[in-house]
């Protein structure tokens, strides 16, 4: 049977727009052989946006450390080994001169004095990243503090064996001694060297030197399943986009 012809030009007399509305649908569905109920429905989907962090580095990367300089001369002198290390990756990490290797300044304070002092002092200072003493584990009310000052947080006892430091082999010592002639022990100054090292690569793997964006890149650089022992051999990895586990002078972070 012939389908009636529509004409939707002009209004018959005493059609409502509403109504000539109506015609109109019916008169199209009558043609498409569906009926209202049949009327096909569109699903539209949002796309899902992953969270990000915004970028917060000035371009340099400020590290603080809190290593025991005062008090038993054990504590002590592992303190002098850890701030050794520092010095020892940010030296060498910077003589590599990888393009795009950011400057690195270390801000030492003491772990076994006024510690909220020493804590005000490097939030203060705007650093991005604190090292915790790898003979100790992390007061609650630093990590706390560290934290509402978006803060990275590194306690260096991750790499220790069993927590405790253990001493360097000869090999490293001798690098070690470079920073500090003077060294009793060597105790601590790999697990301090690990801590720069991972704390750069992570910038690097963040593309930024702020704190919240260090924070989750610590463990990605960790936790991947390209080992890598050394800077250069973890940049070029990153380079060619693999995710890294960083494994250094104490081994792997726990």
């Amino acid at each position: 049977m012939p389908f009636p012809a529509l004409n939707v030009t002009s209004r018959p007399r005493g059609l409502t727009s509403a109504g000539l509305a109506l015609t109109v649908v019916a008169a199209a569905l009558l043609l498409s052989g569906c009926t209202a109920g049949d009327a096909p429905v569109v699903v539209t989907s949002t796309p899902t946006v992953a969270a990000t962090v915004a970028p917060t580095g000035d371009g340099t990367l400020l590290i603080g450390t809190l290593f025991p300089m005062t008090g038993e001369a054990g504590a002590a002198v592992t303190g002098a080994a850890q701030v050794a290390g520092t010095e020892l990756a940010a030296r060498e990490i910077l003589e590599q001169a990888v393009p795009g290797t950011l400057p690195i300044q270390l801000v030492h304070r003491n772990s076994t004095g006024n510690v909220a002092a020493a804590v005000a002092d490097l939030v203060a200072r705007h650093v991005d990243l604190v090292l915790w003493d790898a003979t100790s584990a992390v007061p609650a009310d630093v990590t706390a503090s560290v934290a509402a000052a978006g803060i990275a947080l590194l306690p260096l006892n991750d790499f220790t064996n069993g927590g405790t430091p253990l001493a360097a082999d000869e090999a490293f010592a001798v690098r070690l001694r470079t920073s500090d002639p003077g060294l009793a022990d060597t105790a601590g100054g790999g697990e301090a060297f690990d801590g720069v090292v991972l704390a750069a690569l992570a910038a690097r793997e963040a593309g930024d030197d702020g704190g919240p964006s260090i924070a989750p890149a610590l463990d990605r650089v960790s936790h991947g399943d390209a080992v890598c022992a050394s800077w250069a051999s973890c940049i070029t990895a990153l380079g060619e986009k693999k995710q890294i586990a960083y494994q250094g002078v104490t081994g792997r972070r726990s």
